[in-house]
């Protein structure tokens, strides 16, 4: 997905300024994609180029005119062109387990430091997105009028809560799980090296299995653990 098409999508229910586009994209859309306001207006004025959009200069009392921008016919059929091909695979990209994945540099303590840092920023982002949840409802309620748009948005939303719940889990897990291990660090600081044999039931715990046949189970296939 691009930029473009969540424009797009934006305008072919209603018509916006560029500022109204960049606040829907802070909120509501933030779930699945984030954006800058230096990024907006360019991407208007390559829509409006392109024949996708078309724009309106609307006067206001004592304020500077403003630019309302409308979707087209052509704009429209761009839409659905994307809206109805395949989707795409999604390419991941997670500054954090990155981050995480080379956490062993550091030590415990910094490891366990960092994760906590992280989840309390997923806890503090679920607070928003629960906010604008009750937010939206609220207007949705006092409008009693209930859309497409209004549903589809709706099940958006909760993937989007479902994912931060998903990864503050993941955060208070693995922080647990480097808590039981911090022998490790010790062990390799003196050059020693640990077995399998020491770690296997707090790995099983972690991913919540109780045995090697439900690790197999768990991953599909036991073929790499053989």
């Amino acid at each position: 997905m691009s930029l473009k098409y969540g424009m797009l999508g934006l305008l072919s229910k209603w018509d916006a300024t560029g500022y109204e586009i960049k606040k829907e994209f802070d909120s509501f859309m933030s779930i699945f994609w984030h954006t800058h306001l230096s990024q907006i207006y360019p991407e208007l004025s390559k829509l409006e180029k392109e024949k996708l959009i078309n724009s309106r200069m609307i006067p206001q009392d004592g304020k500077p005119d403003k630019k309302l921008y409308s979707i087209t016919d052509e704009g429209r059929k761009e839409l659905f062109q994307w809206l109805e091909a395949a989707p795409e695979s999604p390419n991941i990209k997670d500054s954090f387990l990155m981050q995480a994945f080379f956490m062993d540099n550091l030590s415990a303590k910094d490891v366990i430091f960092q994760l906590k840092y992280y989840q309390k920023e997923r806890e503090d982002r679920l607070k928003k997105l629960k906010q604008i949840l009750y937010e939206k409802w609220q207007l949705i309620k006092e409008g009693n009028k209930f859309t497409t748009r209004i549903l589809m948005s709706s099940v958006v939303l909760k993937r989007g809560l479902e994912q931060e719940e998903e990864y503050i889990l993941w955060c208070k897990r693995t922080i647990e799980l480097v808590e039981s291990m911090e022998h490790l660090w010790n062990v390799e600081k003196d050059n020693g090296v640990a077995t399998v044999g020491d770690v296997t039931d707090l790995l099983y715990r972690y991913f919540e299995v109780e045995d090697e046949e439900g690790l197999k189970s768990r991953f599909n296939s036991g073929d790499f653990l053989e």
